[in-house]
C-alpha cells in the first residue's frame, strides 16, 4: 500500500491527555473567533456533537469571547427535535450554550418538516438571517471543528450511507445533505463537504488509540467512500489542523 502522508493537507497537534488537548484547541479557537469578530464584526462557527468535545466546551466557555457576536451551528445533526435523547442541539445547549455568560445566535439543523430534505430551506433561511447573508452570497464559516467515528465517518458522511458518493463529493453544489444509513439509527442532516471546507480554520478533534489507528489507515489509502475522513485530509481548499490525545 502506498503511503500518502506527504499528500495530506494536515498539521499534527498531539497532547498528553484529553484535558490538555481541549485547552490547546480552545486557545486556537479563541484566537480565530476573536479575529473574525475584529475583522467582520461577527464570527460563524460550526461545532460537532458527541462525547469528545465536552472538555473543549468546558474550557471554551471560560474564555473571554463576546458571544453576542458569534453565530453557532452544528456540523451535522440527527434529524430529531431537541426533546429527543439523540439531539446534538440539546447536547450543545447543555454542555456549551447554557454555560456561556452571554448567548450567541444558535442555528439548529433540525427544523420540523415532512421530510429532512424539505427542511433544508428552513435551515438555510435561519442561517442567512443569523449571518446577514443570502443564497447568492452565503457567509462562509470562520471555524469548523470536525469529529471522527471509529468507522472513519466525519460530519454525517457515513461509509454505509446509501448516498455516500454524494456525501463525500467535493463537486456538489448543495449546501445541506441528508444521510440515510443503517448505522445511524435515525436520518441525519449535514453541511456538505464543500461548505465545511470553505472555512478560515478547520480542525479535527479526536482521542483514543483506536481512532488513531483509523486515522492512520485513512492516511494510507485513497477511497473516500471507504473512510470519509479522507475527504478532509486529502484536499487543497484549507489546512486540516488535527488535534489528538490518547
Amino acid at each position: 500500500m502506498i503511503n500518502r502522508t506527504e499528500q495530506a493537507n494536515i498539521v499534527w497537534n498531539e497532547s498528553v491527555d484529553a484535558q490538555s488537548l481541549a485547552e490547546n484547541l480552545a486557545g486556537e479557537l479563541v484566537i480565530n473567533i476573536n479575529e473574525a469578530i475584529d475583522v467582520n464584526g461577527q464570527a460563524v462557527i460550526a461545532l460537532s456533537g458527541g462525547s469528545t468535545p465536552k472538555p473543549l466546551f468546558n474550557v471554551l466557555a471560560a474564555h473571554d469571547i463576546d458571544w453576542t457576536k458569534v453565530v453557532v451551528t452544528l456540523v451535522d445533526e440527527r434529524w430529531v427535535p431537541e426533546s429527543h435523547s439523540l439531539s446534538n442541539a440539546a447536547f450543545m445547549r447543555e454542555h456549551l450554550l447554557g454555560k456561556l455568560p452571554s448567548e450567541p445566535r444558535f442555528v439548529p439543523l433540525y427544523q420540523a418538516a415532512q421530510t429532512v430534505n424539505a427542511s433544508f430551506e428552513l435551515v438555510l433561511a435561519d442561517y442567512f438571517s443569523a449571518t446577514g447573508s443570502n443564497q447568492a452570497a452565503p457567509k462562509a464559516f470562520d471555524v469548523v471543528i470536525l469529529g471522527m467515528g471509529s468507522d472513519g465517518h466525519t460530519a454525517s458522511f457515513f461509509p454505509d450511507a446509501d448516498n455516500v458518493e454524494q456525501l463525500v463529493s467535493l463537486e456538489t453544489n448543495e449546501r445541506l445533505l441528508s444521510c440515510h444509513s443503517l448505522s445511524t439509527q435515525v436520518e441525519r442532516i449535514t453541511w456538505s463537504l464543500p461548505v465545511l471546507l470553505n472555512t478560515s480554520y478547520l480542525a479535527l478533534h479526536f482521542t483514543g488509540r483506536s481512532k488513531l489507528d483509523v486515522f492512520e489507515q485513512a492516511l494510507n489509502g485513497s477511497d473516500i467512500a471507504e473512510l470519509p475522513i479522507r475527504g478532509a485530509i486529502f484536499q487543497d481548499r484549507t489546512q486540516l489542523n488535527v488535534y489528538y490525545a490518547d
